[in-house]
């Protein structure tokens, strides 16, 4: 019986091709987008699972109160490490360590930049479970002068070589004491090397001591819970430990907690995690796995439309099947079984077509997503739950209705399509598809206007024609002769060193108050070091009083922020209103101190606003100051005319000032757009789903449309005898669905606004929401579907009405 089965399913397909060709290219997408968005959520679930005490694993944060509110931080301290192994000997597996982005690193003549590097302590691989291929970490990180690379790193670096001695920053010197295997993707804590922890040094973060409780960086503390406490006693017992090493105020205004391994991820209030790893979002991952499950109801609503149009051709096949004996049940098996194969068929091409695109998704989502069935139980197991999903959704409902009809009914022709192939249904699914298309096409639209404004919007400062180049060694000497090389040439429009432009991730905060009120009122600041040229290169307004001299380099050059009387202060427009100044000539000559320096400095100038971080955030207060341990860019105004030229020259005589390191260059247009690649990434998946939808949605309207065209085949002979006209016929066909849009369009609409208006809330500068795109939307809609309805139903209309009447 199965095998007749299989023959009749194959006689079917093969008498119905155009339909069964519509029915697996919509399913065969739908799954696609499935399993794609299945991958990507379980990818991000899974991170940090590896580790065997992945439930005991916490990391120390800190979140901090002032007068400008609360922030919460992920980098704790330099002493917290020690000083919690000290008070907590009941916690015995505490890890200190420390992130540094990049750093040079020189092996005999050889040099090249190394990403992702951490400073650890011998706890650390205690504490995590990252494989160890040789060595001795629990020895060897309690020593000065040892590294850990990871075997990727070690195969370019060291060439087939046991050991060697690496030189990092042109600052220390470390031993290659052993291997450790790459991390896995999914974990939050990147990394190239590890270094051990006595060989960290202050060089690292711009010479500011480490052992200061009010520097943070980019230090971590993370810790195993014993069975034995709770996080509520330690967050308890961490209130009391503060108030041992902080100051009064800083204890008052400063609180210790743990936060899980689980939740470092998911967490975008505490962003600073090793290794730039982004977070995730938990409502991203929901809103993805809806995205997906509506595609794929599209893409099954096309079969239950096409299944019901066509019940009237199968409706004989049933009668005389039900007079030779075939129970309800059966047929009910036999069209599910039909629904099964079609499944079955799209989901091997969807397999195929996902292992195609994956190597491009995980280059545009920066994700290592992989699909590996036979060692991937859970992705097996979904594929399975989705092809039995997909099969009970598409087949049980035009299985019911087709087993359900009446033999005696059916083998004397009184069943009509309008009558038994669930018109209502047919619409009501329809409505549904294009609601969900028309959504995702004016969400499209709203976030495309939103990209427009980030890129049109004033900043504040000067974007045009700058690079920006790291600077390796910060001595006065070296950053002078380069200054004296550069603008030799007249090409060379200005040169400014820094920590970055103004806006950039190389930022580090600070409280702030006004030294004649006191440390009651004290706010959060962003402090940026710059030089004197900073104003000119990057075109920053100043707004009252001064900008910084030479004098005022002179006397900062040589020495660590500890003597307020050394150092200026510019502050933005921002920072003078927090301070509750309703003039900003009113500020200029008070002193104002920060957590740079216990001693009070003299603000000189006020600058106007600009934008210090992405749209994301509001104009924060920002402090300027001539620090030259913190150098460590070069902001380069170049003519565009002779660009390459330019550039070469500046490669060539940077490269005289730093042999040893190796020369880059990003423009800030690129620096500036990477803050925006999470909302680009959004946008391009928005407007795939769009595309998607709509592709899906068209192929089902040209399938129910042909079907339409066939049943109507002599009336359309009839009313070109009539004297219709083609525009006339086709606008019989369009009718039913123009209406069918306009109803999906009243119910986007309002879904539409709302789901955008929660995402457009994340964003301090954003649009509102133009009514143009929503009549876009529904004009986008109608077009595409018009042109798929009017390519089929043309073809009805310039038939020749003999050929479809000379049987009547």
């Amino acid at each position: 019986m199965i095998k007749n089965y299989l023959i009749l399913t194959f006689r079917n397909f093969v008498r119905n091709s155009n339909y069964t060709l519509i029915n697996i290219l919509g399913l065969t997408i739908g799954v696609t987008a499935c399993v794609i968005i299945f991958l990507l959520i379980t990818y991000d679930l899974s991170f940090d699972t590896f580790h065997s005490k992945y439930d005991s694993i916490y990391r120390i944060v800190q979140d901090s109160r002032s007068a400008s509110g609360e922030s919460r931080e992920s980098t704790t301290p330099y002493p917290l490490g020690k000083a919690f192994r000290n008070d907590f000997a009941d916690i015995p597996l505490a890890t200190q360590m420390h992130f540094q982005d990049e750093v040079l690193v020189k092996i005999g003549d050889d040099k090249m930049k190394v990403e992702n590097v951490i400073f650890a302590d011998s706890l650390f691989f205690d504490v995590f479970d990252f494989k160890v291929l040789s060595g001795n970490p629990k020895a060897e990180l309690g020593q000065p002068g040892k590294v850990f690379l990871t075997k990727s790193l070690a195969d370019k670096l060291l060439k087939g070589k046991e050991h060697a001695t690496l030189k990092i920053d042109n600052t220390i010197e470390v031993e290659v004491v052993g291997i450790v295997d790459d991390p896995p993707p999914a974990s939050h804590i990147n990394f190239s090397m590890i270094v051990s922890w006595p060989s960290f040094t202050p060089t690292f973060i711009g010479g500011i001591p480490i052992d200061r409780w009010t520097v943070t960086a980019s230090g971590f503390v993370y810790i195993v819970l014993p069975a034995n406490k709770s996080v509520a006693d330690v967050d308890k017992q961490l209130e009391t430990f503060k108030t041992r090493y902080l100051s009064k105020q800083d204890a008052a205004q400063r609180t210790y907690k743990l936060q899980p391994l689980s939740d470092i991820h998911f967490n975008a209030l505490y962003k600073s995690n090793p290794g730039e790893t982004p977070n995730a979002s938990r409502s991203d991952l929901l809103m993805m796995g809806v995205l997906g499950v509506f595609i794929l109801f599209i893409a099954c609503i096309n079969f239950i439309n096409l299944a019901t149009a066509l019940a009237i051709r199968k409706s004989k096949e049933i009668g005389i099947r039900k007079t030779l004996g075939a129970r309800r049940g059966q047929l009910t098996l036999y069209f599910l079984g039909e629904t099964l194969m079609l499944t079955m068929i799209a989901v091997l091409i969807s397999l195929c077509i996902t292992e195609w695109l994956l190597p491009w998704l995980n280059g545009f989502l920066e994700r290592r997503l992989d699909l590996n069935l036979l060692s991937n139980t859970m992705l097996l197991s979904f594929v399975a739950i989705l092809m039995v999903f997909v099969t009970v959704l598409s087949g049980f409902y035009p299985a019911m209705i087709l087993s359900g009809y009446n033999p005696a009914i059916v083998l004397k022709n009184k069943i009509t399509s309008q009558g038994s192939s669930g018109v209502a249904v047919r619409k009501i699914l329809v409505v549904f598809q294009f609601s969900i298309a028309q959504v995702l096409i004016i969400g499209t639209l709203i976030i495309a206007e939103q990209m427009h404004y980030f890129r049109s919007k004033p900043l504040g400062f000067d974007t045009e024609a700058i690079i920006n180049v790291p600077v390796p060694d910060k001595s006065r000497q070296r950053l002078q002769s380069l200054r004296a090389r550069l603008e030799a040439n007249t090409a060379i429009k200005g040169l400014s060193f820094s920590l970055g432009a103004p806006t950039s991730t190389s930022n580090f905060n600070s409280g702030y108050f006004l030294s004649e009120e006191g440390p009651e009122n004290t706010y959060y600041i962003g402090v940026k070091p710059v030089d004197r040229f900073y104003c000119s290169v990057y075109g920053i307004k100043l707004k009252a009083g001064r900008w910084f001299t030479e004098a005022d380099e002179r006397m900062a050059e040589d020495s660590v922020i500890r003597d307020g009387d050394k150092y200026v202060y510019i502050l933005n427009e921002s920072a003078v209103k927090k301070l509750g100044f309703h003039s900003i000539e009113d500020i200029l000559g008070k002193r104002i101190n920060t957590g740079l320096s216990r001693n009070s400095a003299e603000v000189v100038g006020v600058v106007e606003d600009f934008h210090s971080a992405s749209l994301h955030s509001v104009i924060e207060p920002v402090v300027m100051i001539n620090y030259p341990h913190f150098y460590y860019d070069a902001g380069i105004k170049v003519d565009a005319a002779n660009f390459n030229e330019t550039i070469k020259f500046i490669e060539k005589e940077w490269s005289a000032v730093f042999p040893e390191s190796n020369f880059e260059y990003e423009f800030l247009d690129d620096s500036l757009g990477k803050l925006y690649r999470k909302d680009e990434r959004t946008f391009t998946l928005f407007k795939i789903f769009a595309g998607v939808s709509i592709f899906i949605g068209c192929l089902g309207l040209y399938g129910l449309i042909s079907f339409m065209a066939n049943q109507k085949l002599k009336e359309v002979g009839i009313r070109k005898v009539m004297g219709a006209s083609v525009g006339s016929i086709v606008m019989l066909f369009s009718k039913e669905f123009i209406k069918l849009i306009l109803i999906a369009f009243v119910i986007a609409a309002p879904i539409a606004w709302y789901c955008m208006q929660e995402w457009l809330s994340s964003f301090a500068y954003r649009i509102d929401i133009p009514v143009y795109v929503f009549i876009l939307g529904l004009f986008g809609t109608l077009l595409i579907a018009l042109l798929t309805v009017s390519y089929r139903s043309i073809r009805s209309a310039v038939s020749n009405p003999a050929d479809t009447l000379r049987t009547e």
